[in-house]
């Protein structure tokens, strides 16, 4: 196997994390807090309920795994660009 296609299989792995991420951080709910459970979409003392989850929980999950598929997608394109190079100075 020469460098280049592992780079891209690398490449494609990274690629697919990236959306698999991004596909749980659009899905992600954090549970309400207790007492909150059942209660309908507002604000509350204990916390705000928006479509059954709390707010602030799903936004903190929403972020880890948007962080996490902004990674994933940044070493895509490292390891895209580092296949192309190795190509490139390959065939000169």
């Amino acid at each position: 196997m020469n460098v280049a296609l592992i780079l891209n299989v690398a490449s494609l792995v990274a690629g697919l994390l990236s959306a698999v991420f991004w596909i749980i951080s659009a899905v992600v709910k954090a549970p309400p807090e207790p007492g909150l459970e059942g209660k309908p979409d507002g604000s509350y003392w204990k916390g705000t309920v928006v479509n059954g989850g709390d707010l602030i929980g799903t936004m903190r999950a929403q972020a880890k795994w948007n962080s996490r598929a902004a990674f994933a997608a940044a070493a895509t394109v490292l390891l895209q660009i580092s296949a192309g190079v190795i190509v490139a100075n390959s065939v000169n």
